[in-house]
C-alpha cells in the first residue's frame, strides 16, 4: 500500500471512528427533518410542483453535506494545526499536496451515506415517494455538487485556530443553511433575504436537487456558482496551504 493511500485510509477512519463527529454529522440534518416534517400540509407544493415533504428531504440533504464538509475538516484540521500532526507530515514520503487533497477526499466519502441516510428517513419516515432511478440520480447529483462544501470545511480548518473552529464551523452550518433556503423555502422570505439566497452555494445545490425531483433540466447557472465557489476556495486554501509551509520552514 503506497503512502498516499494509506493516509487516505487512516484519514477516513479517524472521522468515522469518532463518535462525536457522527452524532454532529448525521444527527443534525435528521433531526431537524423530523422536527420541520409537520410545519405544512404533506401535500402542499412549496417550489414549483414539489411537495413539502420531499423538499425538506432535498434540504436536509443539502444540510447534511453542508454540516458533513464543515465538520470533517474545519475543527478537526484546526486542532491538527494545534497539536503539530500537519508539521509532522510534512517529513513524511507523503506528496504536500496530497494532505489537502486528502482532507477533500476525505470529506466527499463521508457526504455521501449521509445523503443516502436522510434520503432513507425520507422514504420511510417522511414518506416521500420517487421513482427507484430519481433516487439514485438525486444522492449522485447532490455528493457530486457537494465539493465546495468539502474545500470550505478545508479552508476554514486552514484559517481559525482550535479554540474557535467549533464555534466557527457551527455558526456556517446555521447562517449558510438558513439564509440558503434549507430550513424554509426561499419563496417565503422577504426579498432581501431572497436575494441573499441565491447568492449561496447551497442554495445552488438545493436546485438542483429540487429539478431532479420535478424532472426539469439541471440549470447550468446552478452548476456555475458550484464551479466558481469551488475554484474560489480552492485557491484560498492553497494560499492558506502555501502560507502554512513557508511558516512551518521559517
Amino acid at each position: 500500500m503506497s503512502p498516499l493511500v494509506a493516509f487516505g485510509r487512516f484519514e477516513v477512519l479517524r472521522l468515522v471512528r469518532s463518535w462525536r463527529f457522527i452524532i454532529i454529522t448525521v444527527g443534525f440534518p435528521v433531526v431537524f427533518y423530523m422536527l420541520f416534517l409537520g410545519d405544512h400540509t404533506p401535500s402542499k407544493a412549496v417550489a414549483g410542483t414539489v411537495p413539502w415533504r420531499a423538499y425538506l428531504m432535498v434540504s436536509m440533504c443539502s444540510f447534511g453535506a453542508l454540516v458533513a464538509g464543515l465538520t470533517s475538516g474545519g475543527a478537526r484540521l484546526s486542532a491538527e494545526r494545534a497539536s503539530g500532526w500537519a508539521r509532522q507530515l510534512r517529513v513524511t514520503p507523503i506528496p504536500t499536496w496530497s494532505y489537502v487533497l486528502t482532507k477533500v477526499s476525505a470529506s466527499m466519502l463521508v457526504i455521501l451515506p449521509v445523503i443516502i441516510l436522510v434520503e432513507i428517513v425520507g422514504a420511510t419516515f417522511g414518506g416521500v415517494q420517487l421513482a427507484a432511478r430519481i433516487w439514485f440520480e438525486l444522492a449522485a447529483v447532490l455528493w457530486v455538487s457537494s465539493v465546495p462544501f468539502a474545500a470550505l470545511g478545508v479552508l476554514v480548518g486552514f484559517t481559525v485556530n482550535a479554540e474557535t473552529a467549533f464555534a466557527t464551523v457551527t455558526g456556517l452550518m446555521f447562517v449558510l443553511g438558513y439564509f440558503g433556503g434549507l430550513f424554509n423555502p426561499v419563496s417565503s422570505m422577504p426579498s432581501v433575504l431572497r436575494s441573499a439566497a441565491t447568492a449561496l452555494p447551497n442554495y445552488h445545490h438545493d436546485q438542483l436537487g429540487l429539478s431532479l425531483i420535478q424532472g426539469t433540466a439541471l440549470g447550468l447557472e446552478h452548476w456555475a456558482v458550484l464551479v466558481a465557489y469551488t475554484a474560489a476556495i480552492a485557491l484560498a486554501v492553497m494560499m492558506r496551504h502555501r502560507k502554512e509551509e513557508l511558516k512551518g520552514t521559517a
